[in-house]
């Protein structure tokens, strides 16, 4: 430390370079603190995407309102921008419901196989227990 001019690391260590560190990430615990953090929503990203959507619709119609509203050659480019925040909103809106149509049909499949599964056994008399 007697020759060091500056305060690196690497100075303060007495010249010796640190080794990196590494951190390994469990797959497990990375997916329990996103759950943590969103509520549970990333197994259902439709009612993620659904206030975006919302969000995202009413700027782009009000945007495309006054764009359109107001006339002139400099408003080219901020009635693209309007109409493109307007589809992306309408997007959004459709990508969600489609999910939120497929998860509801995948519960309903679900429901059809565990009544399938859960019909009573009927036995004949003569193989009852006694």
């Amino acid at each position: 430390m007697m020759g060091c001019k500056s305060n690196s690391l690497t100075c303060l260590q007495g010249e010796k370079p640190a080794l990196p560190l590494t951190t390994t990430t469990d797959s497990t615990a990375t997916l329990n603190k996103l759950a943590l953090a969103t509520g549970g929503t990333e197994k259902s990203w439709y009612r993620c995407i659904f206030p975006f959507g919302i969000v995202s619709l009413v700027i782009g119609v009000a945007a495309t309102c006054i764009t359109f509203i107001i006339n002139g050659p400099q408003m080219d480019i901020a009635k693209a921008v309007s109409v493109a925040t307007l589809m992306f909103g309408v997007g959004l809106l459709v990508a969600a419901y489609i999910c939120w149509r497929a998860k509801r049909e995948r519960q309903r499949q679900r429901q059809r196989e565990d009544v399938f599964t859960k019909l009573p056994v009927v036995r004949h008399r003569c193989c009852r227990s006694r």
